[in-house]
């Protein structure tokens, strides 16, 4: 989800914002469950195969590589929950068989990684909870998540399972570190998939995004990350953390990876994001109004400004728009998610039961029950205003262009507090978190980020690209098109 504790919603704050929701105006059709009534289906069109990462190489050789590279580092990083080699080189012998029977797959022996939250059938699922490890408390399905079966079918190689923040509640990941700087925190909460990508281990993992969980610490780890639109990929067996904004997504090393994962996994079509154009002539890519208000580290805002000089030099129109309640994102977003999961876990509190839960966790489902009923509800409208407002602005211009972060990796011990340094000031770590990234997920819609060279002491910041319902090309094109003109960043320090 990317949120970050409890302590920097407990009390006022939350409550405060809570109230300015209350007094948007609100039509009286904008009902909750409206909002998904106009998704786009699943794209039904058979995907052409694209060269994979790796592709042409012995999947048998990957995957001993990717099981080295995890021996080596993974000590420092612990970005691994369970790492599966013997499954994995059964997987690899497999697929070269596969390939030598003339049929190799468009993901043909790619080691992957795939999060904690998502089923891999006969491996435990651990959410990154005490409450699903012990005896009797293990999850161990029999069967894959729908997403999960998609890379098996693809040809992919799952080498095992990447960390989460506790059920996705988070944006720290603990224990795990950024492999830029392990004095810092990966991001979340699909830390373990971001860390586990940037120190080279895998070049393609599954996470899961909420509220930003794929974006914030691709964005912190210097990786790419993918959010499609609702039903382009299953969510079957996978925790859910809050279900109405739960999305499942791809990390990898470059928006190339991301391009041929997608069309292998069948998100889009090949010819729709393996082919790079020639640029962004044509394109209209609309500015946010505030994007670029304080607070901000001064490097991204710079690079940010560098990125929409290239965009225009590749032909593109950038022009500035307004979503007038996009201020509401935040508070709306963490009301529904709050409720959602507390609905979820009302079965795993109690005595003996309550102490299970981490305190970050604990701290964030007490909050949750504080919240009445009537403020989900008002969230959850004020959440169709916002779609709306977006969808009116992407009917003018073809992708929105953000930075992901308004900071870089911020250091363990600040993120623990739950505050932050952004720009000379401090935020609460959901408030940072949240401040480009949870308007995708309320109003359904997909969307990308990918490196954008180095801000403050040498660390990775992100661009990120929002598109209109079921336009998971377009985003994916963007990205595959400035690629080649974003800011190289430094090698992750894990060796």
């Amino acid at each position: 989800m990317g949120a970050g504790t409890g302590a920097p919603l407990s009390g006022g704050p939350l409550h405060a914002d809570l109230d300015r929701l209350y007094r948007i105006p609100l039509a009286e059709e904008t009902l909750p469950g409206a909002l998904h009534q106009a998704d786009p289906p699943a794209d039904t069109s058979e995907p052409v195969p694209a060269a994979a990462p790796g592709h042409g190489l012995d999947p048998v050789e990957l995957t001993e590589r990717a099981l080295e590279r995890i021996a080596a580092t993974d000590g420092e990083l612990r970005a691994w929950a369970l790492v599966d080699a013997d499954g994995a080189r059964a997987q690899a012998e497999t697929a070269r068989a596969r390939a030598e029977r003339g049929n190799p797959g468009p993901l043909h022996g790619l080691p992957v990684g795939v999060k904690d939250l998502i089923d891999v059938a006969g491996l435990p699922t651990g959410g990154g909870s005490k409450h699903l490890s012990g005896p009797g408390r293990e999850r161990i399905p029999a069967a894959d998540a729908g997403c999960a079966a998609r890379l098996r079918e693809a040809g992919a190689v799952i080498v095992g399972k990447t960390t989460t923040h506790e059920y996705a509640f988070g944006g720290t990941t603990p224990p795990t570190r950024n492999p830029h700087d392990t004095e810092r925190i990966p991001g979340g909460s699909s830390g373990g998939s971001a860390a586990a990508v940037a120190a080279g281990h895998v070049r393609v993992a599954l996470g899961s995004d909420t509220a930003g969980s794929v974006r914030i610490p691709a964005a912190y780890c210097g990786t790419a990350g993918f959010v499609p639109s609702p039903g382009r990929l299953p969510g079957d067996g996978v925790l859910p953390l809050a279900w109405s904004l739960d999305r499942v997504g791809l990390l990898a090393a470059t928006a190339e990876d991301i391009a041929a994962s997608a069309s292998g996994m069948g998100i889009i079509p090949a010819e729709g994001g393996a082919a790079r154009p020639a640029g962004f002539e044509g394109l209209r890519i609309g500015v946010p109004a505030g994007t670029l208000d304080e607070p901000l580290d001064p490097g991204i805002g710079a690079a940010f400004e560098r990125a929409l000089a290239a965009v225009r030099e590749l032909g593109g129109e950038v022009v500035d728009v307004e979503i007038p309640h996009g201020w509401a994102g935040t508070a709306a977003g963490m009301t529904i998610i709050l409720a959602e999961c507390l609905d979820y876990h009302r079965e795993r509190r109690g005595p003996g039961r309550d102490e299970l839960f981490g305190a970050d966790v604990r701290a964030m489902l007490d909050l949750a029950e504080q919240l009445p009923a009537a403020a989900y509800v008002r969230a959850q409208r004020v959440r169709h205003v916002l779609r709306g407002e977006a969808l009116a602005v992407l009917s003018r211009v073809d992708l929105l262009a953000t930075p992901t972060m308004p900071c870089v990796a911020p250091r363990v011990d600040a993120a623990a507090e739950g505050v932050i340094p952004v720009g000379g000031t401090e935020l609460p770590i959901a408030e940072a978190h949240l401040r480009y990234n949870v308007l995708a997920n309320l109003a359904a819609l997909p969307c990308g980020t990918q490196p954008l060279g180095a801000g403050r002491d040498g660390l990775p910041i992100g661009l990120q690209w929002v598109a209109g319902p079921g336009r998971d090309d377009t985003v994916i094109s963007a990205m595959t098109t400035f690629a080649p003109h974003a800011p190289q960043i430094p090698q992750a320090n894990v060796r």
